[in-house]
């Protein structure tokens, strides 16, 4: 997964830091990662239809209100990006290249 060269279902990022740093600010400053719409909004996941927007995981550590502390420090980004890169053995399904 970390080896990756695009993330989501759209393609929006193409760093697994980035994803990160998403996940820890999506909700604390959504005017980084999102769109403003035509009222002038922050237009927080509106690349789902909005019939999805409700299953969205907001629990911790997700969450946290606009202006507020971000939910993971960049040491904790560190941290989670060091272990991710472990979750890479090499395996590779016939047929397909690299990831």
């Amino acid at each position: 997964m970390a080896r990756r060269k695009t993330f989501f279902h759209n393609g929006a990022f193409h760093d697994l830091r980035q994803v990160l740093r998403f996940y820890a600010e999506r909700d604390t400053r959504p005017g980084k990662w999102y769109p403003k719409g035509k009222d002038g909004k922050v237009a927080k996941f509106d690349d789902l239809p909005t019939r999805y927007q409700a299953n969205v995981n907001m629990e911790a550590p997700f969450g946290g209100k606009a202006g507020g502390k971000a939910m993971f420090s960049e040491r904790d980004i560190d941290d989670m990006l060091a272990f991710l890169k472990t979750l890479n053995d090499g395996y590779k399904p016939a047929g397909r290249g690299k990831s």
